[in-house]
């Protein structure tokens, strides 16, 4: 406060001449228009830009307005730039699979995942499209970036999908660049595993690996993933290979369920005599025997000799 006084008394001729001069331009103002109209027009203007030039003080309540709406208006543009964005991407997925379908030599129905289930540990996706779409067990479910899984059940409106994600899903699998054959299984820790796989097969790193033609299950041809990982174990008659699939599971929107099933009679066949190498199989009471192929055929002939014989 002391300063403040200080400065007014040091400067007060200075104050005393503004004061003078204000009150000089506020009688000019008062007076006649006609005889001063030229000059008041100067004064009226040199002021406006003293004011715009000195007098800085804001005015708080427009300020807040103006700061509202301009929140309000950065607020709507950035939900219009999410929205942008969401579009785009969709516009993109869904030029990709219009695409993919036109690529395919197979029938193929769009459909919309519309829940994920898991029954004993077991990976299940639901589908928004049934038997009413041509849908039934046995096809093979993929989206652009390959496969997903297998249709396993069927409603009118509704499909479960079975997906390859789950550690009892075996899937015939064929290395694209060497043609190695092998069994595609989940290591249940987000990787796949080609099984089955001798140390001395040409399988390299950054091959691609797709479904096989000898699958009874899922149309051949399907990519499954690229090979990340090859270890030889010492001791081991095979190489472990680690695959990293091409679909990521935990983002799945829409697929293409490929209209195409195995054949109903072959697939009875390996059926039934997988059923019988099952029950051949608890012959082997200890742990730990591998079962000899040849065995087993000498085994399974037995068994139809003596039904031949029971027929007889």
């Amino acid at each position: 406060m002391q300063k403040i006084i200080y400065f007014i008394l040091k400067y007060k001729e200075h104050f005393v001449f503004l004061g003078f001069v204000f009150v000089s331009l506020s009688f000019i103002l008062l007076g006649d228009i006609n005889k001063i109209g030229g000059f008041r027009s100067i004064v009226v203007a040199t002021l406006g830009w003293i004011q715009k030039r000195v007098f800085l003080i804001p005015n708080v309540p427009a300020l807040k307005s103006e700061n509202s709406a301009l929140r309000e208006l950065n607020f709507n543009l950035s939900q219009k730039v999410i929205n942008a964005r969401v579009a785009e991407i969709e516009n993109q997925t869904l030029r990709k699979m219009l695409q993919m379908k036109q690529r395919l030599d197979l029938t193929a129905e769009v459909s919309e995942v519309v829940g994920a289930v898991s029954i004993d540990l077991r990976n299940f996706i639901i589908l928004d499209k049934g038997k009413n779409s041509g849908i039934s067990p046995m096809m093979t479910v993929r989206n652009d970036a390959g496969l997903v899984g297998i249709v396993v059940a069927c409603g009118s409106n509704y499909s479960l999908v079975e997906l390859i994600t789950n550690a009892n899903v075996k899937v015939p699998a064929l290395d694209l660049r060497s043609g190695v054959l092998g069994t595609i299984n989940w290591d249940g820790s987000g990787s796949l595993l080609l099984r089955d796989v001798a140390k001395f097969m040409d399988v390299r790193v950054g091959d691609t690996i797709v479904t096989s033609k000898f699958s009874l299950k899922y149309v051949p041809f399907v990519p499954i993933g690229v090979v990340v990982k090859k270890e030889d174990e010492e001791g081991e008659l095979f190489t472990k290979v680690v695959v990293k699939p091409f679909v990521n599971f935990s983002f799945l929107e829409e697929v293409f369920v490929l209209k195409k099933t195995v054949d109903p009679e072959l697939y009875k066949l390996m059926h039934e005599y997988e059923q019988r190498v099952l029950l051949l199989s608890k012959e082997f009471p200890q742990k730990g025997i591998k079962l000899n192929p040849n065995q087993l055929m000498k085994e399974k002939r037995k068994q139809d000799s003596l039904n031949k014989l029971n027929n007889k």
